[in-house]
């Protein structure tokens, strides 16, 4: 089974240029009003045709960008972006991308800017990755999870619709896929039993676990604290630990940091050292 997704971000990228054939920046500007040749942007009617660029008497100072070259200051009497590309002796590819679009009136500090952009295909065969389909557990405790079958991966041949700005491969954008082996979801049990969990500031409990216990949520070395946090009992109990575990190392590494979430909105890290 063939399926084509329509990959309308590439339209919009194709249609923002203006013409066809890219030329070198000439240095000097007419000062008055100057007839010249350009190619229409039709991939199949490259004729030439005439266009009057328009100028104005005051030069404006802006900057300009050409591919991968660097921004510079110039000025310019080009009357819009168009204008100033004719004037300049640049003209596009039918993917290249202006900015501002060439209709743009020049006014003082534009900052134009012409990526290069080509188009090319990719078809390369990947693994598709197998859905996971889950089955609530309310005998099992929240933030237990359990793979009843696991997911079988399949396979499909995929064409990329490859974009390429100012000679660096940027972005990939799916065109086609053919199915060639289906994946078969797996099923996974999630507990609800218990009370809803908090897992805010996950980075920072890690961090904290791994310099109290060594990252290890179930320890008690007998020392009087206890679990990945190192949770005093008087603490655990005072901030309602034992809606999950009368101890903190028989909570779940995900109840204990629901805990700490509790201790975090009163007190801050200031009770763990290694915060």
């Amino acid at each position: 089974m063939k399926k084509i997704i329509t990959t309308a971000a590439l339209s919009l990228a194709l249609l923002a240029s203006g013409t066809a054939n890219a030329a070198a920046q000439t240095p000097t500007e007419p000062t008055s009003t100057t007839t010249a040749a350009t190619t229409t942007a039709d991939a199949t009617t490259l004729a030439p045709t005439a266009r009057v660029i328009q100028t104005v008497a005051k030069p404006h100072k802006i900057t300009l960008k050409v591919g991968n070259g660097k921004r510079k200051k110039t000025k310019t009497r080009a009357a819009t972006v168009a204008d100033l590309l004719a004037l300049r002796g640049i003209t596009l590819a039918a993917t290249d991308i202006v900015s501002p679009a060439p209709t743009k009136k020049v006014t003082k500090g534009l900052k134009v800017t012409v990526q290069r952009v080509t188009v090319s295909s990719l078809t390369r065969t990947e693994v598709v990755a197998a859905p996971m389909t889950k089955q609530n557990n309310p005998t099992m405790r929240r933030g237990l999870t359990k793979v009843l079958q696991a997911g079988v991966p399949g396979s499909a041949e995929r064409t990329y619709t490859v974009l390429t700005i100012n000679g660096t491969k940027t972005k990939l954008i799916l065109a086609a896929e053919t199915v060639l082996v289906a994946p078969v979801a797996g099923v996974l049990e999630v507990g609800t039993k218990g009370k809803p969990l908090n897992l805010a500031h996950l980075k920072l409990w890690n961090k904290i676990a791994k310099c109290e216990s060594g990252g290890r949520w179930h320890i008690n070395t007998g020392n009087g604290y206890y679990g990945g946090l190192q949770f005093a009992l008087g603490t655990w109990r005072a901030y309602g630990g034992r809606d999950f575990a009368s101890k903190p190392h028989k909570a779940t590494k995900a109840e204990q940091i629901t805990v700490a979430n509790r201790v975090y909105k009163k007190q801050g890290t200031r009770p763990w050292g290694c915060a």
